[in-house]
């Protein structure tokens, strides 16, 4: 079993040097991608994507195929050279009674009416309230009010049903383009002013259905397909869900969604469907063929009246940069009955979750590229090929029908790649081993600091400190109280007993010193002896011998000897005087005590 164990931890030792680089840089990219995500997840969620996010969906719409013409719907267009032909601005109620009677001989599925008529225009009025209550077919528009006193809103047309009317009012996104559309709503309370006319379209006790909702539904109740509202209050036509559109959704953040929204999924930038003219219509040229059965929509098409809008494909183009608002109800009829008829899907989005993991994802990518090459040329062109295939898998679940973030996963595969390159940069210059170790060093005196403030608040509430500091205090109390009694004497061996410490140091050094001087002495007189015996000649001085030679050094150390010795039996008396005097006042105390 030793064996098999030491082979496993060899084995895993080994592993662990082979695969050290690699977990460093696995390491470092997760890092790297975890703190780019959270970052462009707060970014998105503040809405500072928003606008970058909203001008990748128009590109992406622009670069959509465009679909055919729907079949089952006919504009009729108000243009400026049918209001040049009649001499009518604005056109008269006669005119428009007259184009809904040539219509309705060729028996449409349902006329749209959008064009304002809550006041007289021209003559003929009573001949238009007529037509409008007679026929069943025809839908009218109003316009609902923002909930001020100063626009309170337009009213229908004069004795039309209200089952048969419908708001004509869209949702703007920033920037003024048209991107949702509503298909109900309560229309806002009128604040502060009470004189303000009530209508269908500023009531707020009902809920009102828009314009082009009216007329999908009138033509769905024909192939006998009604509308049902589930119990989350999504609205489902057959077996098809409109889904709402939330405050969230694709790249929108914290968008106004009051009433029921959806994203339009735009047809066609130029013909949504087959498209005519009023005069065509009075002048008998349209083949009942493009009206029979089919939602006719009258409305002007001239930018003499204003109703025009910036939409997706409006980006880029010089000319023909505004959409009518009946061309734009027609693609939001058309996309209802194309995704309950045709089953073309509506658009979807991924939760919230799930963007994460996509954003992360690309970013975990950026990072492992940038960490495995070095060559900047490579790297540059691998970077490009990504950005690509990110914008080519986003484009392609666009056409699926689905609005996933784009510019997000490509900010983060370019900042996490870049902070990964910087980084390893920053190392190879050294300059990060400097401010990595001045950090350390900063945090070690921190923490050493704090170590010892630590240790000595722990000494300080020990047991054994504060016994110690008890006894301090007694200890200050006793001489305090042996001074007061007797001071003189106190004094006095105070002094004396400073002093023997003193004395007795001195003593040492001075006894050192003799110790040291007599062992010179005698090396001395070892080696003249040695030379007196090894020599053969005579001394220098004749008058001097080998004994008196010998007689100056042993006189030299018995002075040292005396000297120690007197030091000696001066420590001797000093220490004995120490010991009398402390006895001495040991006893005065004890007499004291007996008094006391």
């Amino acid at each position: 079993m030793s064996k098999i164990s030491n082979t496993i931890r060899s084995a895993a030792t080994h592993l662990s040097q082979l695969y050290k680089p690699s977990l460093f840089f696995a390491r470092s990219v997760l890092i790297a991608s975890a703190a780019v995500t959270l970052s462009l997840v707060g970014a998105k969620h503040l809405g500072i994507l928003e606008p970058v996010e909203l001008n990748a969906y128009d590109q992406m719409l622009r670069w959509r195929p465009e679909e055919k013409p729907d079949p089952r719907l006919l504009v009729v267009g108000i243009t400026e050279g049918d209001i040049q032909k009649l001499k009518q601005w604005p056109i008269s109620d006669r005119k428009i009674a007259e184009i809904l009677q040539k219509l309705e001989k060729m028996q449409p599925a349902v006329i749209g009416l959008d064009v304002l008529r809550d006041v007289p225009l021209g003559d003929g009025r009573d001949e238009l309230t007529k037509v409008l209550q007679k026929s069943d077919r025809i839908i009218g528009v109003c316009l609902v009010t923002d909930g001020s006193p100063d626009n309170p809103g337009s009213p229908p047309p004069p004795g039309i049903p209200t089952n048969r009317v419908g708001f004509a009012d869209f949702g703007i996104d920033p920037g003024g383009i048209l991107r949702r559309a509503l298909l109900f709503m309560k229309p806002p309370t009128i604040k502060g002013e009470s004189s303000v006319e009530k209508h269908l379209c500023n009531d707020n006790s009902q809920v009102l259905n828009s314009f082009n909702l009216q007329l999908s539904l009138r033509y769905l109740h024909q192939q006998k397909i009604d509308p049902q509202l589930a119990p989350d209050q999504s609205l489902w036509l057959g077996k098809t869900k409109l889904k709402k559109l939330e405050t969230n959704d694709g790249g929108y953040r914290n968008i106004d969604n009051r009433g029921y929204q959806i994203l339009i999924n735009y047809r066609s930038r130029s013909k949504v469907a087959n498209q005519v003219t009023i005069m065509d219509v009075l002048e008998g040229k349209v083949d009942p063929k493009l009206v029979k059965d089919k939602i006719v929509l009258i409305g002007y098409t001239t930018e003499t009246v204003k109703d025009l809008f910036y939409t997706p494909y409006s980006g880029g183009q010089q000319k023909n940069q505004f959409m009518p608002g009946i061309v734009v109800h027609a693609q939001v009829i058309s996309q209802i009955l194309s995704a309950v008829l045709d089953k073309r899907p509506m658009f979807w989005f991924w939760p919230e979750w799930a963007e994460i993991l996509w954003i992360s994802g690309w970013s975990i990518v950026g990072g492992t590229i940038a960490s495995r090459m070095a060559h900047p040329g490579k790297l540059a062109l691998t970077f490009g090929a990504m950005l690509s295939g990110c914008c080519a898998l986003g484009f392609g679940i666009f056409l699926l029908g689905g609005w996933v973030p784009v510019a997000a996963p490509a900010l983060a595969l370019i900042l996490t790649g870049g902070s990964i390159v910087s980084a390893d940069r920053f190392s190879k210059s050294g300059y990060g081993k400097v401010i990595s170790d001045r950090v350390k060093q900063v945090f070690k005196i921190e923490i050493d600091q704090a170590q010892k403030e630590q240790q000595v608040a722990e000494i300080v509430e020990s047991d054994f400190f504060k016994e110690l500091k008890i006894k301090k205090d007694e200890l200050k109390i006793s001489k305090k109280n042996s001074s007061e009694k007797a001071p003189s004497e106190t004094q006095e061996i105070t002094v004396g007993a400073a002093d023997i410490p003193q004395a007795e140091s001195e003593a040492d050094e001075y006894l050192a010193q003799l110790q040291e001087n007599a062992k010179k002495y005698k090396q001395r007189a070892t080696t003249t002896a040695s030379e007196s015996d090894s020599k053969t000649e005579i001394a220098i001085d004749p008058g001097v011998s080998a004994s008196s030679d010998q007689t100056e050094p042993d006189e030299g150390f018995s002075d040292l000897q005396a000297r120690a010795k007197q030091m000696r039996q001066r420590r001797s008396a000093d220490k004995r005087i120490k010991d009398e005097k402390i006895d001495t006042l040991t006893d005065q105390e004890d007499l004291r005590d007996k008094e006391n």
